[in-house]
């Protein structure tokens, strides 16, 4: 097959540059190696790139006015696209992945859903939620480290919310707090990987995972994780995912974020080639 490969632009790969292209090269490396040409382009250039010879698309594209230029233009015409740019355009807004999570009933924080002054989804009754609680940015990935704001009382949740505003961010996403252990998570949806480590030993892009502190090691099924997730996955058509998770004491866990085609930096090697299993595959 021919494969085209859309690589990530750097202003949404905040101190992860490297390892963003780093995944990007193992995988085109992978389909390589098992046969595939492989073309590899940047985001900036795939309006303009004529694939009309390609059988498969793989992205790491973000620039969500390019991705729904695309989808207009050429939706109909595009081979294969791994993952979906519908998918994509989903996992830009934190707001939309919490509120279709809530629609499958995929273990996640309490939640608020907000456009500027407007609650547009919530999980329950404003008055019922509980301090301490997370404000973030719902439009884009984390670029600043204001775009994650940890807010103890009200005082400071409406300072949060205020410099969302100053910043022209209409969209915002508050997550109940949840106590536990805390867990970065890697999966390939329609294979068998997914890789798991303590967000403690692993990169911090603003070290906000500090917050919950040092994990205790309360016993979970890895599995039950990777099944809730891989459903989500497939439901939103992206398969090539990562996210966190938060374990409590009981072994439960809640989903506390969801990306699509992230770095896979601990586990690249493994995660290059179930990544390239899976463009293979298809749909």
């Amino acid at each position: 097959m021919t494969i085209l490969g859309i690589s990530r632009g750097a202003i949404y790969s905040p101190n992860l540059a490297s390892s963003d292209a780093a995944i990007f090269q193992a995988v085109a490396q992978q389909l390589q190696e098992r046969g595939h040409h492989v073309d590899c382009i940047a985001e900036d250039a795939m309006l303009s790139y004529d694939h009309s010879h390609c059988h498969r698309i793989f992205t790491m594209a973000r620039d969500t006015t390019t991705i729904r230029t695309l989808q207009a233009e050429a939706a109909d015409r595009l081979p294969t696209t791994l993952n979906s740019l519908s998918g994509i355009i989903t996992c830009t807004s934190k707001g939309t992945v919490a509120s279709l999570m809530l629609l499958h009933d995929i273990p996640q924080p309490d939640f608020i859903y907000g456009y500027g002054q407007t609650i547009t989804k919530s999980s329950k009754p404003r008055d019922q939620f509980r301090f301490p609680l997370w404000v973030k940015n719902s439009v884009s990935s984390a670029i600043l480290a204001g775009d994650t704001v940890y807010c103890t009382n009200e005082a400071e949740l409406h300072a949060a919310l205020q410099d969302f505003q100053r910043r022209d961010i209409d969209e915002w996403l508050v997550q109940e707090h949840v106590k536990g252990d805390l867990i970065k998570f890697y999966g390939v949806e329609g294979t068998d990987f997914f890789y798991w480590y303590y967000a403690s030993q692993g990169h911090s892009k603003f070290g906000l995972e500090a917050i919950n502190g040092k994990e205790q090691g309360f016993t979970f099924d890895a599995n039950a994780i990777k099944e809730a997730v891989d459903c989500f996955a497939h439901h939103i058509h992206v398969p090539i995912y990562g996210g966190d998770a938060v374990i409590d004491s009981h072994g439960g866990f809640r989903i506390i974020d969801f990306n699509d085609f992230p770095s896979f930096s601990v586990c690249r090697e493994q995660a290059a080639k179930a990544i390239a299993l899976r463009i293979e595959a298809g749909q």
